[in-house]
């Protein structure tokens, strides 16, 4: 069953030429950073099971916490306003398809893969992604190996587990798909790569730029901001361009957020901040200032 229906907001904003706009990564689990963003103008959440927090029930309840009803009735439409995307813990290479089985059963719209660096592990990726096709299905490479399951991900979709299935392939390797994966790449192996991987396998919805792995894996310790690093960012950002594939990085400030639009990076991720003003106010009056 194929469905023109977009029910991932990420997607049509992409095919729109449009900016996705995201906030940093936040710990799994219901709590009041969650309820922020569900209830805040950002595209799409990124819940962090990668280094920790990683909990297939916390996941759920996260997820919960998401819907906004008033938002879904006033939009009338099934597709979330803020979209979840879970990060796992497996890089790409320990092939542990079962995290990213019970990952997505859980009902979340992308899933973010550590540490991608070849095309191998790029077909495995994909392939554990997608559930094997219909005889019918125009788009059956790489072949699906996901395990069939409709106890929560079609629930949470709002939809029958029949529909489900023909909603939920990867895109752009499916144009009708709302799935997307997000892989990383975080090493100058990823980066050497990263054309070959694009030009071979279909299936990877967005690359993100991820300075902090690269930095320590070059060797500069935490020094994200050298100028190695932030080449080998532009690098992958031209490669990205060349295969129509969207790029992500963070921007940590208003400044860094125009930049990396105009560098033509697609999805942006930028701190989420609270301020504290009554704070501010008691220690400015106390003369307890911060310096």
């Amino acid at each position: 069953m194929q469905t023109s229906i977009r029910y991932n907001k990420i997607i049509e904003l992409l095919e729109n030429d449009q900016i996705v706009f995201a906030p940093a990564l936040v710990s799994n689990g219901p709590s009041d950073d969650v309820t922020y963003i569900a209830d805040s103008e950002y595209d799409m959440i990124m819940i962090e099971m990668e280094h920790d927090g990683f909990s297939f029930e916390s996941l759920k309840a996260t997820l919960n916490t998401l819907l906004n009803r008033r938002r879904i009735f006033e939009n009338k439409t099934l597709q979330p306003d803020v979209v979840p995307f879970v990060r796992i813990p497996p890089n790409a290479n320990e092939k542990n398809q079962w995290i990213i089985k019970q990952t997505l059963d859980t009902g979340v719209y992308g899933i973010i893969i550590p540490h991608l660096t070849t095309v191998q592990d790029a077909i495995e990726v994909v392939s554990a992604c997608r559930y094997p096709q219909l005889r019918t299905n125009l788009y059956t490479e790489p072949a699906g190996q996901r395990g069939w399951s409709n106890k929560y991900a079609p629930r949470y979709w709002g939809l029958t587990p029949e529909e489900y299935y023909g909603a939920c392939d990867l895109w752009p390797l499916n144009p009708n798909g709302n799935l997307i994966l997000m892989a990383i790449i975080e090493d100058q192996e990823g980066v050497d790569n990263l054309r070959d991987i694009l030009s071979s396998v279909q299936g990877i919805g967005i690359i993100w730029a991820g300075p902090g792995d690269m930095a320590v894996s070059m060797g500069l310790g935490t020094d994200s901001a050298h100028p190695e690093v932030q080449q080998n960012l532009l690098t992958i950002l031209e490669t990205c361009k060349e295969f129509g594939v969207a790029c992500a990085t963070a921007a940590n400030t208003p400044d860094q957020v125009l930049v990396r639009i105009e560098q033509g990076f697609k999805v942006i991720i930028t701190p989420v901040s609270k301020s504290y003003p009554g704070l501010t106010a008691g220690l400015d009056y106390t003369r307890r200032q911060k310096s």
